[in-house]
């Protein structure tokens, strides 16, 4: 037996996650483990790599993270018993960071996990991350749900709403393996370790999943059509919102919102796309006025309160809704542009383009 081997064979055993009468890690890796894949891409542009995956049903389709099989060559998968098989990417989806493929294998080397409900997910619940991180050979890791709803960057541009935050040990290799509960449902797909800004620095203990039920919804559609859809409205929004922008200033909202005529929360529009929804309607970025604000210039452009009828304090708050409609839905939101009074614009949802 090789030392992974060794290793693989004595994952906290006995622990319960839980610490009820649920199962234990060692019970949830021996009865899931075998549905976890390694991943193998070959690239002409970037060499070899690849990442984690996870069986879904029993005609073989496989998920994984987009970024591990973007740009490959070819793709094959290795199952825990050994055996490898060349696998069909069906589709992927750069936005949710999803890809789903196919393997032809065995019935019995097939062994689909469980999808879980994220929705029902709670902070501090006990979670645990198979997956085969740095290439060492499949592997178990434990933590807790550290935060939950967190907005992290796509592959492309774009927005994931809704990220898992877990400080299970993770490392590039766990990308697009699954987070599980306690009871061994996968919650999530591994998707991205964070780095200290302007420094590159692995932050330990700081990791995201892709919520599974956003991997439900684009898997169906992806093994349905071979793409996803999503929605759009042709946005580009400051990163933080105004009650954010009052603080790095050291003022309240309310002395920041006389001095920059602006209202006293909600999101701002930097920059809107030519030719797209919320151009139609008619909505500006702040490509025409820049303030100095806190050492940052900053560009002040429309300002998003209300999304159907919801408040709006942070781009997320905008985000998360836009990312929930689908190409021909009507969204309604309030819109202030700075100085000027609040007024409702209706806008009819796009459909998103590759990148942001």
């Amino acid at each position: 037996m090789s030392v992974n081997e060794a290793r693989q064979a004595t994952p906290e055993e006995g622990v319960n996650p839980g610490g009820g009468d649920g199962p234990s890690v060692r019970e949830v890796y021996t009865r899931d483990g075998p549905g976890v894949v390694t991943v193998d891409v070959s690239s002409e542009s970037i060499g070899p790599g690849g990442g984690s995956g996870f069986v879904i049903d029993e005609r073989g389709y496989v998920v994984t993270n987009q970024h591990v099989v973007e740009g490959a060559n070819s793709v094959s998968v290795r199952f825990s018993s050994g055996a490898r098989e060349v696998a069909e990417v069906v589709g992927e989806d750069a936005s949710t960071d999803v890809a789903v493929l196919r393997v032809e294998a065995p019935e019995e080397t097939l062994i689909p996990l469980t999808l879980g409900d994220s929705d029902s997910v709670g902070v501090g619940d006990p979670v645990i991350a198979v997956g085969n991180p740095l290439n060492v050979g499949i592997s178990v890791t434990t933590g807790i749900v550290s935060g939950l709803g967190r907005p992290i960057d796509a592959p492309n541009g774009y927005t994931i709403s809704g990220a898992v935050q877990t400080d299970a040990a993770l490392s590039s290799g766990n990308s697009g393996g699954p987070l599980l509960d306690a009871q061994g449902e996968v919650i999530g797909v591994n998707s991205l370790t964070a780095a200290a800004p302007g420094f590159g620095v692995v932050s330990q203990g700081l990791n995201f999943a892709v919520p599974i039920n956003t991997v439900k919804s684009v898997a169906e559609q992806i093994i349905e059509t071979g793409r996803v859809e999503h929605g759009y409205i042709g946005v580009r929004m400051l990163p933080v919102g105004i009650q954010d922008l009052a603080v790095y200033s050291g003022v309240s909202s309310e002395e920041f919102s006389e001095e920059y005529d602006l209202p006293e929360s909600g999101a701002i529009i930097r920059q809107v796309s030519e030719g797209g929804p919320a151009d139609e309607a008619g909505l500006r970025g702040g490509e025409e006025r820049e303030e100095e604000i806190a050492g940052l210039t900053v560009p002040l452009g429309d300002v998003v309160t209300e999304v159907e009828g919801e408040r709006v304090v942070t781009p997320d708050d905008l985000s998360q809704v836009v990312n929930s409609t689908k190409p021909g839905d009507e969204l309604t939101l309030t819109v202030v542009t700075p100085g000027e009074e609040p007024r409702e614009v209706t806008l009819t949802v796009g459909d998103q383009p590759n990148e942001q």
